[in-house]
């Protein structure tokens, strides 16, 4: 009869055919300061050899892999990865992110001292690019919903305080709430967590510097290495729709307001307008730079081509 201790946290880290985002996420969970953890890596669908590739370069006795044949999709893809292992907390590291070296250890201290069922830490946007295969930095800035204060279930009814990479939860609470919803295309963390503050409080981790860094890149399109809240930014307000109309739905038929009516009131759509035209502004932003840069190349080369002809 096994005895083996079942791991605290369970990192749960999605990926498809970016290897150089995902290598990167890998030293990130390497990098932490708690151990005590398994790392659940699901290839939804990816070249495979690619990733085993990278995992051979980084080995990791804490780790987990899953190759599906044929994509399931992201929220299934979650949900399948969290299923395939047990840990006693649960935490979400998206392949292209990454994490600071306390993160899991903060968090874990405030679950312990709190005993608290979930926490959140802060989180910094870093605006990247990719070009011939290397990850360039181009700034860093506080996300607004991650240093204002303690998360509470009113403010999560108009914006997502609770992203994937900043919460940090008990199994206990992903099993009672049933897991991800399936049905949404997008915008599954902040379903979650309205679901989730129904049930507990969330305890916010006290950090001067971000724990998580949420990797955004403007300037590519849709693909693989695109980032999606810029390249998928309608199907991102199309799925925070869904959920509007679903909890509203819900309480319709019930007889009641609450959480839907606070979630579809005329501040939340003047907010989803702000948050989606700073989205397209700084895609436009980026795209404008990479089109200077070019002009200016293009116009060097020709100008040193004139004169090595004189």
């Amino acid at each position: 009869m096994s005895t083996k201790k079942r791991p605290i946290t369970a990192i749960i880290t999605r990926t498809k055919n970016r290897p150089i985002l995902l290598e990167r996420a890998i030293k990130s969970v390497l990098a932490q300061t708690s151990k005590d953890y398994i790392h659940v890596i699901l290839n939804d669908g990816g070249d495979k050899a690619a990733v085993e590739k990278v995992l051979a370069a980084y080995p990791d006795k804490n780790r987990k892999v899953i190759h599906n044949k044929k994509s399931i999709g992201l929220v299934g893809a979650l949900n399948k990865a969290i299923k395939a292992t047990d840990s006693e907390f649960i935490a979400i590291l998206d392949d292209d992110d990454m994490w600071h070296p306390a993160r899991l250890e903060r968090s874990l201290d405030v679950i312990e001292n709190r005993s608290a069922l979930a926490t959140v830490v802060p989180m910094e946007i870093v605006i990247e690019e990719i070009n011939d295969s290397i990850v360039n930095e181009i700034e860093r800035t506080p996300h607004p919903e991650s240093w204002s204060g303690e998360v509470n279930l009113y403010r999560q009814a108009h914006r997502n305080f609770l992203s994937n990479g900043a919460v940090h939860y008990s199994r206990s609470l992903y099993e009672k709430l049933g897991g991800y919803d399936e049905m949404l295309p997008a915008a599954e963390d902040w379903d979650f967590g309205i679901r989730l503050l129904l049930e507990v409080d969330v305890e916010q981790v006290q950090s001067k510097e971000a724990l998580v860094y949420y990797n955004q890149r403007p300037a590519i399109g849709r693909g693989d290495l695109g980032n999606s809240v810029h390249a998928g930014v309608l199907e991102q307000e199309r799925a925070i729709n869904i959920v509007r109309n679903k909890f509203l739905r819900d309480e319709i038929r019930r007889g009641s307001l609450g959480i839907g009516y606070i979630m579809n009131d005329t501040e939340q759509s003047l907010q989803n307008v702000v948050r989606i035209e700073g989205h397209v502004n700084r895609s436009i932003e980026i795209l404008k730079s990479v089109v200077r840069k070019e002009k200016r190349r293009t116009l060097a080369q020709v100008m040193s081509s004139h004169l090595n002809k004189r």
